[in-house]
């Protein structure tokens, strides 16, 4: 007969687990001492109003969060406001500087067939002491500021 692959006869077997012997537990008086209907009352308002103060902070945090979110978006829409405000400007800025640029206006003026004024157009008038002008009235005005002007000079004569 063949040799066998594993004898079981020399082997080590293995122990057997032991089991722990349990240590005696003992009662002793004392421990927690019991609350009276009262004090467990007033513990549990306790427990209520940190819970309520918890809470509290939680949405104002919350509360707070939103309206930093809020104010950030709106800050984002004046940047870009800003931005296009800024770019509007650069572009009727340099419209305005092409337009006006001195050869655009001699050209335009030749175009329109302008010329530069000869020292012989120039006309020179003398004022009266008073060294203003006054302007002609409309027959309209005129009607209206004697009709004023009698109303005041009778009110004055009344008085």
């Amino acid at each position: 007969m063949g040799q066998a692959a594993y004898d079981y006869n020399t082997a080590r077997r293995r122990k057997a687990p032991q089991t722990q012997r349990k240590t005696a537990l003992r009662v002793e008086k004392g421990g927690k001492r019991r609350l009276s209907p009262l004090q467990a009352a007033l513990r549990n308002a306790m427990h209520l109003v940190a819970a309520a103060l918890l809470t509290g902070f939680a949405i104002s945090l919350l509360m707070s969060e939103a309206q930093l979110v809020e104010l950030n978006d709106q800050i984002q829409d004046a940047k870009a406001q800003l931005v296009s405000a800024q770019s509007q400007y650069t572009y009727y800025n340099s419209t305005l500087n092409s337009k006006t640029n001195i050869t655009s206006v001699e050209e335009a003026a030749s175009r329109l067939g302008l010329m530069k004024i000869d020292p012989s157009q120039i006309t020179y008038i003398r004022l009266n002491e008073s060294g203003a002008l006054e302007r002609q009235q409309s027959p309209v005005r005129q009607w209206t500021s004697f009709i004023y002007n009698g109303a005041v000079t009778i009110l004055g004569t009344v008085k």
